[in-house]
């Protein structure tokens, strides 16, 4: 698999798996006493806010990291990583600027779920990649480094 077709998958994965964490922190929000919307506040609320979102991006990402990598060919490099990545690279700077901007407003929380949720999901795309990278980098090495006797 080239990286190219490694993008594509990732940049395809993240509207359905943005869909999945909202669902799911939604529910998870609709289930709590801490009701969405308005600016979570608290340990509670923002627990409450990243958890879902953030579990539900790594898992359906480290899936798919798993499964992309175990088609890759050469090395393992940042440059790989970010060429892979780049859609959730620029989704994570879009949504991320947004929250930075306004994330301040308490008007801007009667919707930023809504922008929190999907930025997570992009942030875990990343995660799970780089660790994805990291991993089969390190195992490549330990599997090519002869070993040596004391």
């Amino acid at each position: 698999m080239t990286d190219g077709r490694a993008a594509g998958l990732y940049a395809a994965t993240l509207v359905p798996a943005g869909g999945v964490a909202v669902a799911l922190s939604a529910w998870v929000m609709d289930l709590s006493t801490n009701q969405a919307p308005g600016m979570p506040s608290g340990f509670d609320g923002w627990a409450l806010n990243l958890v879902p979102a953030l579990a539900a991006g790594l898992l359906v990402y480290l899936v798919l990291a798993h499964f992309v990598h175990a088609r890759l060919t050469g090395a393992h490099s940042l440059g790989r990583h970010i060429r892979r990545s780049a859609s959730s690279y620029l989704v994570a700077l879009g949504l991320g600027a947004l929250l930075l901007h306004d994330g301040r407003s308490p008007d801007f929380w009667s919707f930023g779920q809504i922008v929190l949720w999907p930025w997570l999901v992009a942030v875990a795309g990343i995660v799970a990649d780089g660790l994805t990278a990291l991993h089969a980098r390190h195992r490549r090495t330990t599997a090519v480094a002869p070993e040596t006797e004391v």
